[in-house]
């Protein structure tokens, strides 16, 4: 410590060689520290651009679209989604049929057993004997020549009914029917503005993972330019123990800081494993498809301009479709609820029947013969113990309207809450990043003075070691300000509702409708390397115009 202490300049210009002598003078002896100690500034220098190059677009990597684009075709809560919204389709079918009359039609055949004087009873007569006619196709029937085969009488043991039938509800058309189809048609619109929403959903989960692994590539970056940054320390530390500016400690002190440099390392790529794994798994990507940067992370400027608060939490009440879809739930339960205060009253229905009949028991004493009979009618029917059930599932229904009414408030206020988190955060974005920045120039020509300071024994250990730990936090202060400023920009599109219709769960092969996406997010400045990420393509464009609610995309 002594030693630190002191300036020693004629010990300092002589760092390689095994035993200088203290009194040997400086100036046949500084070429040789000055060899030594001007590469490692440069070094240092050059190390920023590390990180920013492997956080720059690289040949075949992912952008923001086709991260979203990838995302919707292998995400399970939106295939749910879309199976949700066809039974909704097939229930809107169902009730459009019942507008339709009610058609059946019947065919019967009914063997009949004997009987002997079926009519005695009716006529009043005991023991009476009726007489049936005889078999007509009979061949042994001929009056000239009476047996015993011949007087056989024929009863009519085979009967075949075919019977059509017409309903008509009326009034179900005017209850239940028109109410059940609008019921059900604003269901099934609720469960497409559904699917849209939770495609909305899953591509700004989609980038925001995307972007955490980004983060994490970023990390391990700087994690290992702070493992050589510790080791190249430790160097230095033993150059100067060499002429008895520093001692043993101060080199264990350089040891431990590379043992914890490394073992950061080992921790964050876990860490970018875990991530990289889970992009995998969220977009579908084979194990043998390598994953690159597909975005400039660096190149990203904050907004110029933000809309004010009140304003971006209007936007989100009108078009987020979280409410939307609310809206339509509200509406179909509404209906549910009129179809059920239907059991209130009385039915009536027309009805009419063709029965064609062998026999036909319209035509008494007809013979085996085919004879064809119709009837129409009025119907009005009305069951009493349907009207104490009506009342308990009326008002069942309405307590769900009521829940739906009160849910939807919540929403609101929930997406208020949201707006403005992601407005503040976008917001701060810029004063973060400049904040960031300069902390981060600050700190490397800190660390650059405190360098040739300690190489000529005017610094300490402690200051040397203080002046890396603070360029290891700005560098990643400055890498967490860039990653949250694109994070911040999707959630804040999300929020407000600038996303809606720019991505569909389409065909991923159709990029052009997809790109879209750039076109309506929050408008950001950048430098002039394109870029064809989300964020970079919002930059170039002109300050966002409130754009209104697209019409609703037809479920494929």
């Amino acid at each position: 410590p002594q030693a630190l202490a002191q300036p020693a300049p004629a010990a300092t210009t002589q760092p390689a060689q095994p035993a200088p002598a203290p009194p040997a003078p400086a100036a046949a002896a500084s070429p040789q520290p000055g060899a030594d100690a001007k590469p490692a500034p440069p070094a240092l220098e050059t190390k920023p651009d590390v990180l920013v190059q492997t956080l720059s677009k690289q040949p075949g990597g992912l952008s923001l679209d086709e991260v979203a684009r990838l995302a919707l075709k292998t995400k399970p809560g939106l295939r749910a989604k879309q199976a949700e919204l066809a039974a909704a389709a097939a229930k809107v079918d169902q009730a459009y049929v019942n507008y339709f009359p009610r058609l059946s039609v019947a065919f019967t055949y009914t063997r009949l057993s004997p009987v002997e004087n079926p009519f005695a009873a009716v006529a009043g007569f005991t023991g009476s004997k009726v007489e049936f006619p005889k078999c007509p196709d009979n061949p042994a029937d001929d009056p000239s020549t009476p047996t015993d085969e011949s007087d056989r009488r024929c009863g009519f043991f085979d009967n075949y009914n075919f019977t059509a039938s017409v309903a008509i509800p009326v009034s179900d058309y005017l209850l239940r029917i028109t109410q059940g189809h609008a019921a059900a048609s604003h269901a099934e619109k609720s469960k497409k503005i559904e699917v849209e929403a939770e495609t909305l959903t899953s591509a700004a989960d989609a980038k925001v993972a995307y972007l955490n692994w980004v983060r994490a590539q970023g990390q391990l970056v700087v994690a290992r330019e702070a493992a050589a940054l510790a080791r190249a320390h430790v160097e230095d530390v033993k150059r100067l123990k060499t002429v008895g500016l520093a001692s043993q400690a101060d080199v264990l002190r350089g040891d431990a800081q590379v043992a914890a440099a490394d073992q950061a390392v080992v921790e964050v790529e876990a860490f970018a494993s875990i991530a990289q794994e889970q992009v995998r798994i969220g977009l579908g990507l084979p194990k043998d498809k390598p994953l690159a940067v597909g975005i400039d992370v660096f190149n990203v400027s904050p907004p110029a301009t933000l809309p004010d608060l009140a304003a971006a939490q209007s936007q989100a009440m009108e078009k987020r479709l979280e409410i939307r879809s609310l809206d339509e739930t509200e509406l179909s339960l509404k209906e549910v609820e009129s179809v059920t205060r239907a059991g209130f009253y009385p039915r009536v229905d027309l009805f009419a029947d063709l029965t064609i009949a062998n026999p036909n028991q319209r035509y008494p004493f007809s013979g085996q013969d085919w004879n064809t009979t119709w009837d129409a009618g009025v119907r009005a029917s009305w069951t009493f113990n349907d009207t104490f059930t009506t009342i308990g599932a009326a008002a069942e229904s309405k307590a769900r309207v009521t829940q739906i009414a009160e849910t939807k408030k919540q929403v609101r206020d929930g997406l208020r809450l949201e707006v403005t988190a992601a407005w503040t955060e976008l917001k701060k974005s810029g004063a973060s990043i400049d904040a960031a920045t300069r902390a981060l120039t600050a700190s490397e020509e800190g660390l650059r003075v405190r360098r040739e300071l300690f190489l000529q024994g005017k610094a300490t250990n402690v200051e040397m070691l203080d002046a890396e730990t603070e360029v290891i936090r700005a560098k990643l202060r400055k890498l967490d300000a860039q990653i949250a400023l694109l994070v911040n920009q999707i959630k804040f599109d999300h929020a407000v509702g600038n996303d809606v219709g720019t991505v569909k769960p389409s065909d991923a092969s159709s990029s052009s409708d997809d790109d879209a996406s750039a076109k309506k997010t929050t408008q950001v400045a950048k430098a002039d390397v394109p870029v064809t990420s989300d964020a970079g393509a919002a930059a170039s464009a002109s300050p966002a115009k409130p754009v209104p609610p697209p019409l609703l995309p037809l479920a494929k």
